[in-house]
């Protein structure tokens, strides 16, 4: 079975060191190599720590981090690839046609 490839972005916000918020996103983007996905995820976390306030997560489970001023709400975030197996499914469809 070919498999095609999308990035899943995770939004949580920590207040107070606790999970107040968490929102998991799928990239529309479909990328036929995983090698695709995770150069565009290099890029973009280049380009948030370039034009943003966005820093390495220190935190194993997420990539980056924004630290508020008094650093009692931050915003972490992490870039996953995921296997899209529904678009694979749907191009084996079209060629059985």
């Amino acid at each position: 079975m070919d498999y095609r490839f999308r990035i899943q972005l995770t939004v949580a916000v920590y207040k107070n060191k606790r999970l107040t918020y968490k929102n998991d996103m799928i990239v529309p983007t479909v990328y036929n190599r995983r090698s695709e996905a995770r150069a565009h995820i290099k890029k973009e976390i280049q380009d948030r720590l370039k034009n943003t306030d966005f820093f390495i997560s220190p935190r194993v489970d997420y990539d980056l981090v924004r630290y508020t001023n008094e650093a009692t709400c931050n915003t972490y975030l992490r870039y996953r690839i995921v296997e899209d197996k529904k678009a694979a499914v749907l191009k084996t469809d079209l060629l059985q046609r």
